[in-house]
């Protein structure tokens, strides 16, 4: 279930206890996480910066991270959109999310070289120990230095494509320090009290309850540390939590897509507070971003807004408001890997949840819409894998069952009953890739169409599986597909896939996908 606390909003704060006082005007640092292509309230968020300098020259706007990618904006772009735009509001700082690395890592240092802001990460290194980016920086508001130090998730080498870290032969050649995160940040926090910072603040994309170096246990576990800005989980944060001694450390978060602005405040006596203002249709907007926005619209509309198929009935990927394609079936999920599957000419169509990132609502579909549905650019392959491997594949994507996770896997051509009764005993290394499943498993039964009758997936037998080269090919979904043996197929783009698809379709209809269609199902 997701987790959200929201402790206060809007003009509810949270107080610590500084050192410095600020002289005669506070110090507002204005902060996001997880907007993800959300460009269009890029224009409020710096019209609230403008209307807070005319209260205080000591302003500063700053990110933890996804911002490049989530849309087809982002996409289309390889981020180069999102960029332009976080330039015209005047970002200070940011920290990098595992979102900004999915159009690969030289694109990813292009992107953050042409980002104005200074980027700053203390845990990602190459395997000689050098950093990419600088841990840290320092920025001065008036008599008062405060340092912004930023922490990748070290998720990052799994929820992103494993391949980009590695080299042609398969080894790592870029870390994010599993194994000592916490100790990077508390060193990046000394040095930059030592350089005279008064306040220590961590852009961070680490989640509140990730498996790996939570932004919680950041705090539990240093000292020094004012406040975590956090990001990667998507939650509504505003909160304290006790550091190493005891002291209280603020911890926030904004949510994603703007859903609230974040503004931490240092009054004029050395208090800090935090408060998230609610994003509000009736906020004001800054007219220069607007211009920068629409410009890029513009340009996007001419390849988007071309319409590419119809469909009856919505196609969705929600339930109750919840990422339901993360731990269940639903008819967006049954046609997209009933596209995968025809594109690779497969026994069996399969992807990862995770892979799914918006819904098409009826009526006509664009290309765009298609386009944020998957906007990975990833290209259609097919592998060849005994029934174990398929069996042990499924197991990764109920690990985690019933709350959400990317790697659960939807598919076409078969079908699989799955309880929550047994503990998983799916293994993972230090980088969260697969190593086996132990003795309880979770899946019941698998079954395969043949001639329109259901077969039992035996684990000596050979099937092939079409899907996307994120998770057949480049180690995702927790690589759990990584030893299969790829064989020939035409690699066209995923979204190539669902155009030809919808083209064969010619409209989407209710009998065809009104309703889930039972291929995946939990016996509790």
């Amino acid at each position: 279930m997701k987790h959200i606390y929201v402790l206060f909003i809007g003009l509810c704060a949270l107080v610590l206890t500084a050192c410095q006082p600020t002289g005669k005007k506070p110090v507002v640092i204005l902060f996001e996480n997880d907007v993800h292509c959300a460009i269009d309230e890029y224009a409020k968020f710096s019209a609230l910066r403008n209307q807070i300098k005319h209260e205080t020259p000591y302003v500063a706007v700053v990110s933890a991270g996804d911002f490049a990618q989530g849309a087809a904006i982002g996409s289309i772009s390889q981020g180069e959109s999102i960029i332009k735009v976080m330039n015209a509001v005047k970002y200070d700082a940011t920290t990098i999310g595992n979102h900004e690395f999915d159009y690969g890592i030289p694109q990813q240092q292009h992107l953050m070289s042409e980002l104005k802001a200074d980027v700053v990460c203390c845990n990602f290194t190459d395997t000689n120990e050098t950093l990419l980016y600088k841990p840290y920086c320092l920025r001065e508001y008036g008599p008062v230095t405060v340092a912004f130090v930023g922490a990748a998730t070290p998720l990052t080498f799994s929820s992103s494509t494993p391949t980009f870290f590695e080299d042609a032969n398969g080894n790592c050649i870029y870390t994010f320090h599993s194994d000592d995160t916490f100790e990077l940040i508390q060193g990046a926090a000394d040095n930059a009290r030592r350089q005279g910072a008064d306040y220590v603040i961590v852009l961070s994309h680490l989640g509140d309850d990730s498996a790996l170096d939570n932004s919680v246990d950041l705090i539990r576990h240093t000292t020094g540390i004012d406040a975590v800005l956090d990001g990667h989980q998507h939650h509504i944060l505003n909160l304290k939590i006790p550091n190493l001694t005891g002291d209280s450390v603020i911890l926030a978060s904004t949510g994603t897509a703007f859903q609230t602005f974040g503004k931490l405040t240092i009054d004029t006596t050395g208090v800090m507070s935090v408060e998230l203002i609610p994003n509000t249709p009736d906020m004001a907007k800054d007219p220069r971003v607007e211009r920068v926005i629409a410009g890029i619209e513009a340009e996007l509309q001419e390849k988007t807004g071309k319409i590419v198929g119809h469909t009856d009935i919505e196609l969705t990927m929600l339930k109750n408001g919840e990422r339901e394609v993360r731990r269940g079936e639903t008819n967006l999920a049954d046609l997209l890997t009933d596209a995968f599957r025809i594109a690779a000419g497969a026994d069996i169509g399969i992807m990862n949840g995770g892979g799914i990132r918006n819904q098409i609502a009826a009526g006509d579909i664009t290309f765009g819409e298609v386009y944020s549905v998957i906007p990975f650019n990833n290209t259609i392959r097919k592998l060849q894998c005994t029934g174990q491997q398929l069996l042990d594949a499924l197991e990764v994507g109920l690990a985690l069952e019933p709350e959400e996770n990317g790697d659960f896997l939807q598919v076409s051509g078969m079908r699989y009953t799955y309880t929550t009764k047994v503990p998983s005993s799916v293994m993972l290394d230090h980088n969260q890739l697969f190593v086996g499943v132990g003795k309880t498993r979770r899946v019941v039964s698998a079954e395969i169409e043949r001639n329109g009758e259901w077969l039992p997936i035996h684990p000596d037998s050979v099937y092939t599986l079409g899907g996307q080269s994120y998770i057949l090919t480049s180690k995702g979904a927790s690589g759990a597909l990584q030893y299969m043996q790829e064989i020939e197929c035409e690699h066209i783009g995923d979204v190539q896939a669902v155009l030809n698809y919808l083209d064969l379709l010619g409209n989407v209809t209710a009998d065809q996908y009104g309703a889930a269609q039972n291929r995946v199902v939990c016996a509790d």
